[in-house]
């Protein structure tokens, strides 16, 4: 390991402790009386299963010289874990809040919302490892690309639509899911638009436009389901099974449709 290396690896795993620190540290010391313990127990779980899908891409996706090295998959698995945890210090921002929405208000809504955060974040990062490149620095710079593409389709779904408000206001667990599953969906998305080998910078990006439109179609048709699916005076409480799984199904699956179309990752 290169001293950059080193310097990288000691931050990132800074990062990540003091990121996880701050997600976790509150579903053991914070307490509500008659609060349900499904949204701590989808909050504690969720990271450990993003860090175990990372492990997976590493393991058979990554460069070459990634794949069968403890030391290196330590190094990124780190990097990971540093990555997302910072990126999800910035869910408030978006309007879901871990913390306040789920632990100290029992928000099993928010708590669907937030697990799909977690995820779309870890594909977007996990997306920058696939194939060979020279370095961390490049998976950092795709992983970049991918997340703020996420943060670009949330925050255009987020002001046309105020999903979040369904979700953290109305405890809409109709909402909670389709939200989760649609950061989910966009974030394995364009983390396959990332992928593929090192070639340069400026063509990592024209590649990402050329390979990530597909998610804006996912984008209209989000807007298009929460045009339907929101509260009405007579359905205050839209049943989960008729807006909230087929459409959250429905994402997924042109996600997984779009990573099939794009053929092996590697």
């Amino acid at each position: 390991m290169s001293p950059d290396e080193g310097v990288v690896f000691v931050v990132s795993g800074f990062l990540a402790l003091a990121g996880w620190w701050r997600w976790y540290a509150p579903l053991v010391s914070v307490k509500r009386l008659g609060a349900g313990r499904d949204g701590r127990l989808l909050l504690a779980v969720t990271p450990v299963l993003a860090l175990v899908a990372l492990f997976a891409v590493l393991r058979t996706a990554a460069s070459f010289d990634v794949q069968d090295s403890p030391l290196y998959l330590s190094f990124y698995l780190v990097l990971g874990a540093g990555w997302v945890g910072l990126a999800a210090q910035l869910l408030p921002a978006l309007g879901l809040n871990p913390r306040d929405d789920v632990v100290e208000r029992g928000n099993g809504a928010a708590a669907l919302a937030v697990a799909g955060a977690v995820l779309g974040l870890t594909f977007s990062f996990a997306g920058g490892n696939i194939g060979d490149g020279p370095g961390w620095w490049v998976v950092l710079f795709a992983a970049a690309l991918a997340t703020v593409g996420l943060g670009v389709v949330w925050y255009a779904v987020e002001r046309l639509t105020r999903i979040a408000d369904l979700v953290t206001i109305d405890r809409d667990v109709a909402a909670g899911l389709r939200l989760g599953a649609l950061l989910a969906a966009s974030g394995l998305m364009l983390g396959r638009a990332v992928a593929g080998d090192w070639v340069s910078a400026a063509a990592t990006v024209s590649d990402f436009v050329r390979l990530a439109w597909p998610v804006l179609p996912l984008a209209l048709a989000a807007l298009l389901v929460e045009r339907v699916a929101r509260p009405t005076p007579e359905s205050p409480a839209p049943p989960v099974a008729l807006y909230g799984m087929p459409p959250a199904l429905l994402y997924l699956a042109i996600a997984v449709a779009y990573v099939i179309q794009r053929g092996p990752l590697a």
